[in-house]
């Protein structure tokens, strides 16, 4: 049994989200065993600077430290089949990969979904190797724009690996990991290796209703996220000028915020989280459907 101190109460609360979920428990528990998420093994990927100078700049969340340089931890999951294989770069939400939540209702069902279709994926982890617990209460935005330096630095190392096309790696988050592949696709790219695509997972629109993107991008969000309201990304989608390339919108009737993951509907500090698997079935094929248009799936005969 792990006891937690009573001023991680709060957080604990945003925990048992799951997606929100960092369970920050560590700093008060006398002993625990490992969790599953931390027995799965993970290459330390060198971190490239592009939107930010800096590994660590000094922010709330990483306890003002600094660090100009630092190493990623990516979770590698790969086809068995033998040959060069596309890949998705998948970006985690504001609470990190702490819960075994985040990893067997989120992570795996796209890894084993995409690794079905030939697909690679790397799980970047932002927060671990910075210290950062959860940036569900801090500056969101500002974070996605560091991140897309992360999913950047994935994105190289993969380019390096002899079991990885290079030339067919798309970038795929989930609410804030969904808003870092926003920032990550914005033009003019600053990084030298462009991702063919995104898929951004109920991603908070906000600071892109009047962005331009270089790759194509689908958006998948519900009409009932009252954390990331879906009208911002319509009106993104709206704003989009007609030479730019493809921006698909698609607003699920119900789709609550985490609309994807399988645990029971809830609210936590107000937010509204919860599972729709109408959205999820839709929102599975329409992501096959996008990557095969991108060229990372092969169709069949």
């Amino acid at each position: 049994m792990v006891r937690v101190c009573s001023e991680q109460r709060a957080l604990i609360r945003l925990a048992a989200a799951g997606l929100l979920g960092a369970a920050l428990v560590s700093a008060c528990a006398s002993t625990s065993a490992p969790t599953s998420a931390q027995k799965r093994p993970a290459v330390l990927v060198p971190w490239r600077p592009g939107n930010v100078d800096a590994f660590q700049v000094g922010a709330a969340e990483e306890g003002r430290t600094r660090a100009a340089h630092g190493r990623l931890p990516v979770t590698i999951y790969r086809p068995e089949s033998a040959g060069r294989f596309p890949f998705v770069v998948l970006l985690h939400g504001c609470g990190g990969l702490h819960r075994e939540a985040m990893w067997t209702t989120w992570v795996e069902p796209w890894a084993d979904l995409f690794r079905a279709q030939g697909i690679g994926t790397a799980v970047v982890d932002s927060f671990a190797p910075r210290g950062v617990d959860q940036v569900c209460t801090g500056n969101v935005a500002a974070w996605a724009v560091r991140r897309a330096d992360d999913a950047y630095s994935a994105r190289a190392w993969l380019a390096e690996q002899p079991y990885v096309d290079a030339t067919r790696v798309a970038v795929i988050g989930m609410s804030n990991g969904g808003r870092t592949v926003l920032a990550a696709l914005r033009a003019p790219l600053k990084h030298p290796d462009p991702f063919v695509a995104g898929v951004a997972l109920y991603p908070g629109c906000q600071t892109d209703v009047h962005s331009t993107f270089y790759a194509p991008l689908i958006v998948l969000i519900g009409s009932a996220d009252t954390v990331t309201p879906a009208r911002f990304c319509e009106e993104m989608k709206h704003a989009r000028p007609e030479s730019a390339p493809d921006l698909t919108v698609v607003v699920y009737p119900y789709g609550p915020h985490a609309f994807d993951m399988r645990l029971r509907d809830r609210t936590v500090l107000g937010m509204r989280l919860g599972y729709d698997p109408r959205a999820t079935a839709d929102a599975r094929r329409r992501v096959l459907d996008f990557l095969t248009a991108q060229g990372l799936v092969r169709p069949g005969p």
